[in-house]
């Protein structure tokens, strides 16, 4: 197709965009509270009931299936910038898992071409299948719907061996907490659909939500690293204690540590946070015990929606030093964050 889509703006067709339109953590806990989630067979290896980032399905005592699902709402106005985000997005969780990906399935919901160019929906599909490409998978297929805002994703499926996998469960007290991609694209993305983010901070939060986790997950898996997850819509301190909870342990955060995207700061002190990152705020202060230190800047990197954000990973204290030499090395973040400490499940502590 040769429709003329250079200016689009694409967060202009949608109310909100990216992870940070999840659904909120609260509300999401007390829906699934009662439902049946362990599936009862001996063969599905991690199912919804740890809130890992996929299910893994041993077939055979040496090959598990990894699946996963994701999709949302333009987070940049570029097509192909949005295409390419979707599918790493989608592709992490396969990563978190320490699985690599095989095949997936385009998800879409769009608009009629009267509202949106179908050139749009093109190269948002020629970008996410690139990414899937670039991670050595494949796109076997796809299901589309009418929608009056345009959402793009995947199903993904991946393997791992049955005794390789990384889990949030998998944590004990003193290991230390590593975080392979910097913080605010949250911010940035609701800056870019109000019209007020800075190109050089776009350019940076692009750049890293269109990174695919693999490289992070190559490392992790170098170090013998077998917990962790990663960050996304529920933001840092969210996934941070799920993972917690699933191990068994406390979580101990250090704000004064954490990396963040070039401009973040001074678009949180505009007062340009999303509401999804809003209310990841207002629930963490339920459960986060915060040092007085922690300043409200700080307290909105550790809650700020993430869409693509990178792994958190956690280290038995031996190999930190290992773990973070090798993810610089392949050019991703290594922040040590903070860690996992003896104390009730779950339960957060941040300082500054």
């Amino acid at each position: 197709m040769t429709t003329d889509i250079a200016g689009l703006r694409l967060t202009a067709y949608a109310s909100g965009g990216g992870c940070a339109t999840k659904v909120p953590q609260a509300e999401l806990s007390a829906i699934l509270a009662d439902l049946p989630l362990t599936g009862g067979d001996p063969a599905l290896l991690i199912g919804a009931g740890s809130g890992d980032d996929a299910a893994v399905y041993r077939l055979t005592d040496d090959v598990a299936l990894v699946v996963t699902t994701d999709f949302f709402g333009p987070v940049v106005d570029d097509p192909g910038d949005y295409g390419a985000i979707a599918a790493a997005n989608a592709l992490s969780d396969v990563y978190a898992m320490g699985g690599s990906p095989l095949l997936a399935l385009n998800l879409v919901a769009w608009p009629p071409p009267d509202v949106l160019p179908a050139a749009v929906l093109e190269a948002v599909l020629q970008a996410g299948a690139d990414v899937v490409r670039q991670a050595g998978a494949v796109i076997a297929g796809g299901h589309s719907v009418r929608d009056p805002e345009p959402k793009y994703g995947l199903a993904v499926v991946g393997t791992v061996r049955p005794d390789q996998v990384m889990s949030n469960a998998a944590g004990r007290p003193g290991d230390a907490l590593v975080l392979t991609k910097a913080l605010g694209t949250g911010v940035v993305s609701n800056a870019t659909k109000l019209g007020r983010a800075p190109d050089h901070a776009v350019a940076a939060a692009v750049r890293s939500m269109r990174t695919l986790n693999r490289e992070a997950a190559g490392a992790a898996a170098a170090c013998g690293v077998r917990c962790g997850t990663d960050v996304t819509g529920f933001g840092l301190l969210g996934h941070a204690r799920t993972l917690g909870r699933a191990s068994g342990c406390g979580v101990a955060i250090d704000a004064g540590t954490l990396p963040v995207l070039p401009g973040v700061e001074e678009l949180i002190v505009a007062g340009l946070v999303p509401g999804g990152s809003r209310r990841n705020l207002a629930y963490a202060d339920t459960w986060t015990e915060w040092a007085a230190t922690v300043d409200p800047v700080r307290r909105t990197l550790c809650t700020d929606a993430q869409t693509s954000g990178g792994l958190l990973l956690a280290v038995e204290p031996g190999r930190l030093d290992e773990l973070r030499e090798r993810l610089v090395e392949a050019g991703c973040v290594a922040a040590a964050v903070g860690g996992l400490v003896e104390g009730v499940p779950g339960s957060v502590r941040v300082v500054a």
